[in-house]
């Protein structure tokens, strides 16, 4: 196990933290809007965003939240008629989640929402280094992914 001091952090290390906490505010700032308690809530409604159904655990691994908490998340945002459950095709046991068209208008505008603070945020790079902004964070999120998709 590797400790990592922040004294003794890369620069690189150091700024991807700091990158990481801005954006974790950010998102709370544009998704708190909705109301208390409205960062699961709005974690939940865009992960299905752009998926087609995901189960419990599939949620809760995407978040970085656990299954317990996700399934009572889920549960209320379908009562109130924001998502529906169904059983999965191919294994019975697994249920899938999928947005209502309530969910998905509202999910939308979530999206939008922090789509607009971080184009307010790229604006504030220098046009002629936007580029490699750009290159650098696909490279980090394939990165992401990659460990992602390994398990540990």
């Amino acid at each position: 196990m590797v400790i990592c001091d922040m004294a003794m952090a890369s620069d690189p290390i150091r700024d991807l933290r700091r990158i990481t906490s801005a954006f974790m505010a950010m998102q709370r700032k544009a998704f708190t809007a909705q109301g208390p308690s409205a960062d699961t809530r709005a974690l939940i409604l865009t992960e299905l965003l752009p998926a087609s159904g995901l189960s419990i655990s599939d949620i809760a691994g995407r978040i970085g939240s656990d299954r317990p908490w996700v399934s009572q998340v889920v549960e209320q945002l379908r009562k109130e008629g924001l998502l529906e459950r169904t059983q999965d095709e191919e294994d019975r046991r697994r249920v899938r989640v999928r947005l209502t068209p309530q969910g998905r208008r509202l999910a939308a505008d979530l999206r939008m929402a922090l789509t607009a603070e971080l184009e307010r945020l790229f604006a504030g790079i220098p046009a002629a280094q936007r580029p490699a902004a750009q290159a650098f964070l696909r490279l980090l999120a394939e990165a992401f992914d990659r460990t992602r998709s390994q398990p540990r």
